[in-house]
């Protein structure tokens, strides 16, 4: 007895811990899952409520007028699609959309249990214990309650108002579902604590572990019910994204619940801020600092205060520019607190009232300042409104005219057909053009005014009278004379047509233009002076203006192709103006014959075009000679360190000689760039014509018959014979391309005195006497498109390798630079003439040579002392060595500044030899002119390849310095440096 005893003591107190632990942690279990499924069926029922909020505000606005019922219906009809898609509900409870209906509550939706299916009636009673809950959420309030429903069940439910739609939702789960799972597990746990109190400690942990897995399980069903609400909310955010405008939903917390495309492609310029749970301040902060909003520039804290004011009304409306596009916002404050904002682009509308300001303000502007006025009538045709007290000219009473018609105040009799004609196209409401009739003015004078209107109805297609302007044409009539007579005198081409298109008149410049004499077009289309395709398509032109009033070139001065008697087009500014005398209509063509301007501008742009690459291979060329100085410098000592018998010897001839093409390549860019120095002397061209002959047969082939024609005692001009020797060969060597095959060269001189008759109307020679060089060929020709570019650098139309390109444009620098000009004719098949006319020298310059020859004598050596000055020090001291190497004795400095020092610190200097462009502030010739004001009686030398403006014109006062060219040679400046000792003066 004592061991059941015992053993029932034992066990008692094991049983009543197991009771009291398993039960307590049922109990604890039990109010905690109850709690967390009350939290998330109330929140269940909030989310769905407030999105049917946000659904109702945007699909059916409180505005006047609105049919609600059928808005109602059709958003109901959207909820119930949505929710019945729901599957996670199914298995755990029942949603309700309710509204209440007098004394009875109306289930709207309701979404059933698939496990059990009890079936509910459509109407419960406000008295029954089950509709608690609903009037509840109805009367405006979100909780939880427990209710009985019509079946006995007792049920928790959850609540929550959609005030917007005037309804609720409502979320329940039967009791004995929610403590299915608690019961058998109770049951399980007495069952084997009494039957092995021993396993008690394994069975508690086992119970304990299967009710959390039952928790755990209970919280997937919940997991899943709240996915099944996301996606509800997604099918809802697929809704709003089908809208045309931007939607927004914030809560009462002024965080972002939902938004739509529309609304995030507005802001898409932080969009990504665009989060669920930003709030708007934040959100329209991430705006400012990405310059989202315009007007906020400077003043981002302002605007912000200003607009998070007028957010947090009720209900508000404002435009805002946002980036380049503008959007009238709309917000209104839902029951709950939150706001509902709709975006929607007004661009197009804003730019639509923008233009009919525009047009507006033109009209009136109009209506004050034009020579005609406007009009408008009543139905009756009578004058309701009129601009003609504006026409300075027209002096009436306006009494005289409002409220009357116009056969009522005419001056002319109104039972005539025309008056009858009139009044039978108003009555018909149709537009009119060019009505003529005749008025008495305030002073008795009589007028002549032409009216034009179209008929006038209202939005309901009400005839409201017409509208139109008038003009006074008696001054036209009376003019018409007067225009005649200045038809004939005018300095421009005037062609007179009537509205068919046919000639009426032909002034004598016409005549002098097109070739024609008036004669012989008057009568004829004017498509005749038109070359295709407006010569075809004139005849629709007119009729289209006459059946359309589309001007499509009345009223357009431009540019366009006319066509000559003799077939030739060329280029005219064409003006037409139309005219209406006495119910006829006319046109009138200024033309301006542009021939000429036109081949002014392409010699402009030509020489434009030159001047600007001429300073670039200028510029080019300076440094390419202090290359081919240093270069030709130390290539000639090196070869006068070389036994004259070595193989190395062969090797620099040949490096001397590439060297000396590239001085020849740099003076002739130099040459065409006009910076080159200048060294032009009085040349009589058949001499050095003379001369060159046999080099000239040598550049062509023998297959080409070479001829010259030199008229006898030709004056001499002023050149540089070298470029016009390069020239000569340039024009050679480009004659023999153009005869493969073989051909006749002729080059002829002549005597020609240009007065003004015979001045060249495109090259504008001045009057005056020069010698004329014609270099003729017979060759292939070239089209005019190619002949208008051969003068400028780089163009060639031979092939690659085959030439630069800067032949001819050395040929016209030269031309230029010599003070004359060139022209160039050619033809296909028949060839080519280049005629260049150079300016007879003066009297003074005729004794001068321009023949100067290098001399390649050995110089003679000397003592004096030199100061070399160039920036270039490889330069510098390449002249040191040689002039050392002839007895001088050489100072180098490269700057200005640095060459005055060493004037002042060596008196013994005899000779300063100093290149003429260097950096630094001064230049050669500055720095020639203070060293012989510091030493009187200074030789200088000057030397450089790109000279610009400092070698030009010279003051008076100024000395002009001896120049040797870069590059030059070791010998070339022995010989400069002691011709300049020998010619200077000592002080």
């Amino acid at each position: 007895m004592k061991r059941p005893v015992l053993l029932a003591k034992i066990l008692a107190p094991l049983i009543a811990v197991a009771f009291v632990i398993g039960g307590g942690a049922l109990f604890v279990l039990y109010k905690e899952i109850l709690e967390d499924q009350r939290h998330a069926f109330l929140r269940l029922a909030v989310i769905n409520a407030e999105l049917i909020n946000a659904v109702a505000a945007d699909n059916r606005p409180d505005e006047p007028g609105n049919d609600k019922d059928p808005a109602f219906n059709a958003i109901l009809s959207q909820i119930h699609s949505a929710f019945n898609n729901l599957s996670s509900l199914d298995a755990s409870g029942e949603l309700f959309i309710v509204r209440r209906e007098g004394d009875q509550i109306r289930i709207l939706v309701h979404q059933e249990r698939k496990v059990e299916k009890d079936d509910h009636p459509a109407l419960i009673s406000i008295t029954d214990p089950y509709a608690e809950p609903m009037l509840a959420a109805l009367s405006g309030y979100a909780g939880t309650s427990w209710v009985t429903d019509s079946h006995d069940h007792d049920v928790l439910t959850a609540y929550a108002p959609a005030q917007n739609l005037g309804v609720a939702v409502v979320v329940g789960i039967p009791k004995d579902k929610l403590l299915e799972p608690f019961v058998s597990t109770s049951i399980a746990l007495i069952i084997i604590g009494i039957a092995a109190i021993g396993l008690a400690t394994a069975f508690t942990h086992s119970q304990v572990t299967y009710v959390i897995n039952r928790f755990l399980h209970t919280q997937k069903h919940l997991q899943k019910a709240l996915e099944e609400t996301h996606r509800a909310q997604d099918m809802l955010e697929q809704a709003l994204n089908s809208i045309s405008e931007g939607f927004a939903l914030f809560d009462a917390q002024d965080r972002l619940v939902i938004c739509n495309d529309v609304y995030r492609q507005i802001y898409r310029n932080h969009a990504d801020a665009l989060k669920p749970g930003a709030t708007f301040e934040e959100i329209l902060r991430t705006g400012l600092a990405r310059g989202t909003f315009p007007d906020a520039f400077d003043v981002e804290e302002i605007w912000l205060a200003d607009r998070m004011a007028e957010h947090h009304k009720d209900n508000s409306k404002l435009e805002e520019q946002v980036g380049d596009r503008w959007i009238l916002i709309s917000e209104r404050r839902t029951q709950d607190g939150g706001i509902v904002g709709v975006r929607t682009d007004i661009t197009e509308l804003k730019r639509k009232e923008r233009e009919l300001r525009d047009s507006e303000k033109k009209f009136r502007d109009f209506t004050v300042t034009a020579s005609d006025w406007v009009w408008e009538t009543d139905p009756q045709h009578r004058i309701s409104q009129t601009s003609i007290q504006h026409i300075g000219n027209v002096n009436i009473d306006l009494d005289a005219l409002i409220g009357k018609r116009r056969d009522e105040f005419t001056a002319e009799p109104a039972n005539t057909p025309k008056w009858h004609d009139h009044y039978q196209a108003l009555d018909e409401r149709r537009p009119f053009k060019d009505f003529q009739y005749r008025i008495t003015m305030a002073d008795d004078a009589i007028r002549t005014i032409s009216i034009s209107g179209i008929p006038v109805f209202d939005d309901y297609g009400i005839f409201r009278g017409y509208r139109g302007t008038g003009r006074d044409i008696t001054d036209l009539i009376e003019s018409r004379e007067r225009f005649r007579v200045a038809f004939e005198s005018v300095t421009v081409g005037i062609v007179f047509a009537d509205e068919k298109g046919m000639i009426e008149g032909f002034n004598p410049e016409a005549e002098k233009i097109f070739g024609y004499a008036a004669e012989e077009v008057l009568g004829q289309n004017v498509s005749i002076l038109m070359p295709n395709p407006d010569h075809a398509s004139h005849d629709n032109y007119i009729k289209n203006y006459l059946g359309t009033g589309d001007a499509q070139i009345i009223g357009i001065g431009r540019e366009v192709k006319g066509k000559r008697k003799n077939e030739t087009i060329f280029p005219m500014n064409l003006g037409i103006a139309e005219m209406n005398v006495q119910g006829r209509r006319h046109f009138i063509a200024s033309i301006t014959d542009l021939t000429v301007e036109h081949a002014l501008e392409r010699q402009l742009r030509r020489s434009q075009k030159m001047e600007a690459i001429g300073q670039l291979t200028g510029g080019v060329a300076h440094d390419f000679n202090n290359l081919l100085g240093i270069i030709i410098g130390n290539l000639d000592l090196a070869r006068r360190q070389i036994d004259e018998t070595s193989p190395v010897t062969k090797f620099i001839g040949k490096a001397l000689t590439a060297a000396d093409r590239g001085a020849t390549l740099t003076r002739r860019l130099l040459n065409f760039s006009r910076q080159a120095p200048e060294e032009n002397a009085a040349v009589i061209l058949n001499d050095v014509l003379g001369d060159l002959k046999e080099l000239v047969g040598k550049s062509i082939t023998s297959s080409i018959a070479f001829t010259l024609s030199l008229t006898e005692n030709i004056p001499p001009v002023r050149i540089n014979q070298g470029d016009f020797e390069d020239a000569i060969i340039n024009l050679a060597v480009n004659a023999r391309d153009a005869m493969p095959d073989g051909g006749r060269l002729t080059i002829k001189t002549k005597l020609t005195r240009i007065d003004a008759l015979s001045s060249n109307i495109v090259q504008r020679i001045p009057p005056g006497t020069y010698v004329e060089l014609d270099v003729s060929d017979n060759g292939a020709g070239m089209p005019p498109e190619i002949g208008d570019q051969i003068f400028q650098p780089f163009f060639t139309t031979k092939e690659r390798g085959k030439g630069t390109g800067l032949g001819l444009a050395m040929v016209y620098g030269f031309v230029k630079r010599s003070g004359g000009y060139i022209s160039v004719y050619s033809e296909l098949g028949i060839g080519t003439t280049f005629r260049i006319y150079l300016p007879v020298a003066d009297e003074a310059s005729q004794t001068e040579t321009g023949n100067q020859r290098r001399d390649d004598t050995e110089p003679v050596h000397g003592t004096e002392t030199i100061l070399i000055v160039d920036d270039e020090q490889e330069l510098a001291e390449i002249a040191s060595i040689v002039l050392n190497k002839y007895g001088y004795r050489t100072i180098l400095a490269h700057s200005g500044k640095e060459a005055l020092e060493q004037i002042e610190k060596h008196p013994e200097i005899d000779i300063l030899f100093t290149d003429v462009i260097m950096p630094g502030g001064m230049n050669g010739i500055e720095l020639s002119d203070r060293a012989c004001e510091m030493r009187p009686g200074l030789a200088v030398l000057t030397c450089s390849g790109f000279t610009a403006d400092v070698l030009q014109e010279r003051p008076d006062d100024k000395p002009i310095y001896p120049l040797i060219s870069k590059p030059y040679t070791n010998i070339e400046l022995a010989h400069a440096v002691r011709k300049t000792l020998d010619i200077t003066e000592p002080a």
